[in-house]
């Protein structure tokens, strides 16, 4: 049986204390006609899923049912718009009545778009780009909110846009690329959130709440196969351990599916070309890129010693041995050193081809004979380039919700996570090993953070204070071979460690001073170290110094401190329960650090933090009955000291991406979702998105920047974005229910890097998905078929250049289409 949730819990609140507990009864009272009203629109379809486990999410006295209540995402009349709480700003409120840019999306929601990993959920979020990232950084995810993001996954660099699964912070964008496992919700929060998330989210934050245990058993399995031999297993089972006391959730995924870019030998299939060739079995295939190879399993516990007391445990593994990132050489000059004699273009494929001539190694590229001699060279063994991509992860997590009083709520949120992964790729993508590249990743870190919540002066204020802790420990390990065989030959090994400690302290008020007039104001201060310890060896070139000679960079570290101190103000006011603007200024950083890519001792330097100052204007309104709900805001971003990567020379010639503060810039914007329930069975959603970018001044070094104008476009910041999505459930009378959706989305061209390069320029796109799904009466039986890319549209996800002379890019999958089964018990 489903949990027994009070009425009032599925009902939305103008205010709600910060802890999510409910308010007193006086306050019940004075609110009771207005709920009156709004339980006329609305009934309780089925049972709700259940919200973040760690969050703190209670909603009435009892935490143990309250709980439940936040993660309430299915309540809505029958042509209403669903109703999703969430906990942006430490207590549970209806998304309508939270005054911030969130865009929230449940787990029926992503099922009915097909969603698949949290890449997936840019598509329903304006201003917001979300891709996974190519060449020597595949396995990261580069997430951009606003045109504010990070595409280097150096683990010198911190995060844009913060993100967090079950309310546990994730510090890498390496490995970042979540799967949508059993989940309850997912929110997406707008411009910084400095003082409501913390740590590195200057852009925004992506939230993930996984589904709690509930007092029930239940379950589900799925299965799906489809194009390039995709086959995908998943499913959940929930157990009452002991009844109203204890309860379990398993839920577990496996996905595999070929590679679709097909890698070709150039010196097979043209034997006069004067090209080697590496596949003497004769067919000329050289394997294929964007195949995925990933399982992962979680264990959660909930238990209710007490009616004032709820501990959730977690604990998650996950494995993918999975192939690089699909990467197609788009130009090439004679400046890569390819031998004289044969012409460069020839290793470019057709225009809107899914195939390349890249070249990778079984056997090492690296003569361990060569390191005879040099100190330290045991920790640099020869490397072996296999094209994948590996990680594997484990987390435990616990949280606490503890009720000391009627007004005094404490929450406490431990984690630990620690992760391994590799990557090997051929940055330059022809037959010839001009620029190889193998490296390790080794990452763990812990986070504490404790809340205590609560109201005071009879729910005048609302208010919540804490702290956070978070250390973390990486370890990388490269080799970047550069042009073998030629006088520019290079190999470029290391082995840093960087270790990284935050600390910050906040609090977050709430004024109710009436009924539809609320004040918020929030600060955190925040103390930042992080490290760089610096392993290098290159056995090659005489200008970078052994380990034992001096100026070496071996054993030299850098090391970056920085306080800092975010803001928020912010306005509510509600004009009725159906519509409500506010205004707010909020600040947000990104913490600095140190140059990952020193070739000499100079260069050992250090970064600045980026600092944002966030002006925001916005409302949101339920009309016609709440059949139709319209949010709409505008912004204002003043950035300072905005980062970008600078190809700086090196003693050989060859260039480095160094870290650069170079500038002032301000972004501005404005972003409109729109969600219709015109008649029963029909949904329509859309949204769309304007992003203005402006170099307000270039610095001393930013000049430096090759390329770099006032007129230049931000990275990863198309203009404009929009998406419309249709479904509509069909009863028949003997069958069972059939619901045919349709997405389509867009978005404009952009500019990956800041110089702008038009080679590299990615081209606008629009797509179009869909998915018929058949389900029986019963409603615990579900067939359906999803084609994504329904048109074969050819475009590309990103692009790189690369110092040799070399752009490549990323084409995005073609058509793929897949059937899936999915049994509810």
């Amino acid at each position: 049986m489903s949990e027994s949730v009070p009425p009032a819990m599925s009902i939305r609140e103008p205010k709600r204390s910060p802890s999510g507990f409910g308010r007193s009864a006086s306050t019940f009272n004075n609110n009771y006609k207005t709920w009156e009203r709004e339980v006329k629109n609305m009934t309780i379809k089925h049972s709700c899923l259940i919200g973040s486990a760690l969050a703190l999410t209670s909603l009435s006295a009892n935490p143990a049912y309250a709980q439940d209540a936040a993660a309430e995402t299915g309540a809505a009349n029958e042509n209403g718009i669903t109703e999703i709480v969430v906990t942006a700003q430490f207590r549970a409120q209806n998304l309508q009545d939270t005054p911030l840019a969130i865009t929230a999306v449940n787990g029926e929601m992503l099922e009915a778009k097909g969603a698949s990993t949290v890449l997936d959920v840019a598509s329903s979020a304006p201003n917001v780009t979300m891709r996974e990232a190519g060449g020597a950084n595949s396995g990261a995810a580069q997430i951009f909110v606003r045109g504010v993001g990070q595409s280097d996954a150096s683990f010198a660099f911190e995060p844009g846009v913060g993100m967090y699964i079950d309310d546990v912070y994730y510090g890498t964008v390496f490995g970042s690329i979540f799967d949508l496992l059993d989940l309850d919700r997912v929110e997406v929060l707008r411009g910084p959130q400095g003082t409501l998330a913390g740590k590195n989210s200057i852009g925004g934050a992506v939230k993930l709440f996984s589904t709690k245990p509930k007092n029930e058993t239940s379950g589900y399995v799925e299965a799906a196969y489809g194009r390039f031999d995709r086959l995908e297993l998943k499913g959940a089972a929930n157990f009452v351990l002991v009844p109203d006391k204890v309860m379990a959730r398993i839920s577990g995924v496996s996905k595999q599916v070929d590679g679709y870019l097909q890698r070709y030998d150039y010196g097979c299939l043209n034997p006069d070309s004067g090209v080697p060739s590496f596949t003497p079995d004769g067919d000329c295939k050289n394997g294929t890129e964007g195949g995925r190879d990933f399982q992962a399993g979680r264990l959660a516990l909930r238990v209710l010693p007490s009616d004032n007391l709820e501990i959730n445990l977690i604990g998650m593994v996950s494995s993918e041995n999975s192939e690089v990132t699909a990467q197609k050489l788009l130009d090439i000059t004679q400046t890569a050193n390819i031998p004289e004699g044969i012409d460069p273009t020839i290793f470019i494929t057709g225009p809107k081809s899914r195939t390349n001539y890249a070249t990778y190694m079984s056997t090492a590229f690296s003569d361990p004979a060569k390191y005879d001699g040099i100190a330290g060279a045991g920790e640099h063994p020869a490397v072996a380039m296999e094209p994948e991509f590996r990680l594997r992860t484990q987390s435990v997590s616990g949280s606490i919700d503890w009720e000391l009083s009627d007004n005094v709520q404490l929450t406490s949120i431990t984690a630990y996570q620690h992760y391994t992964g590799s990557n090997a790729t051929d940055l330059d993508l022809t037959p010839f090993a001009l620029n190889t590249v193998a490296q390790r990743y080794e990452y763990e870190q812990f986070t504490q953070e404790v809340r205590v919540g609560g109201s005071i002066m009879d729910d005048l204020i609302d208010y919540a204070i804490g702290a956070f802790y978070f250390k973390s420990t990486a370890e990388f390990t490269g080799s970047n071979l550069l042009l073998p065989g030629t006088a520019r030959e290079n190999l470029y090994a290391q082995r840093d460690r960087i270790p990284s400690e935050s600390k910050s302290v906040f609090a977050h008020l709430t004024a109710n001073l009436t009924d539809k007039l609320s004040v918020i104001g929030g600060i955190r201060y925040t103390h930042d170290k992080k490290e760089y310890f610096f392993r290098r060896l290159n056995p090659f070139d005489p200008s970078m110094p052994a380990y034992t000679a001096a100026g070496a960079i071996d054993g030299v570290s850098g090391e970056y401190k920085g306080d800092n101190v975010d803001y928020r103000a912010n306005v509510q006011y509600r004009w009725s329960p159906d519509f409500m603007t506010y205004l707010q200024f909020s600040t947000g950083y990104r913490g600095g650090g140190v140059n990952p890519r020193p070739y000499v001792l100079e260069q050992v330097v250090s970064f600045e933090p980026e600092k944002l100052k966030a002006y925001e204007a916005g409302f949101k309104a339920d009309l016609l009955g709440r059949a139709a709900r319209i949010n709409g805001s505008v912004f204002l971003n003043k950035y300072t000291d905005i980062l970008f990567n600078n190809q700086t020379p090196t003693p050989n010639s060859v260039l480095n991406a160094t870290p650069i503060n170079a500038g002032d810039a301000k972004f501005w914007g404005a972003e409109l979702e729109v969600n219709l329930r015109p008649m029963q069975g029909l949904s329509i959603d859309a949204s769309g998105s304007y992003l203005g970018f402006e170099f307000e001044s270039i610095g001393a070094a930013g000049a430096t920047i090759r390329g770099i104008t006032l007129d230049n476009r931000a990275p990863f910041a198309p203009k404009w974005k929009a998406n419309l999505g249709i479904q509509y459930k069909i009863e028949t009378q003997n069958i069972g229910y059939f619901t045919p959706r349709l997405d389509v989305s867009y978005q404009s061209s952009f500019f990956p890097q800041v110089d702008n390069d038009p080679r590299a320029e990615i081209d606008g796109y629009t797509l179009a998905n869909g998915r018929v799904t058949w389900e029986n009466f019963d409603e615990d039986l579900q067939i359906s078929l999803n084609v994504t890319n329904i048109f074969n549209k050819y475009y590309y996800l990103s692009a790189l250049k690369y110092p040799l002379g070399i752009v490549s890019a990323t084409p995005a999958r073609p058509r793929e289409w897949k059937v899936s089964v999915r049994k509810s018990f």
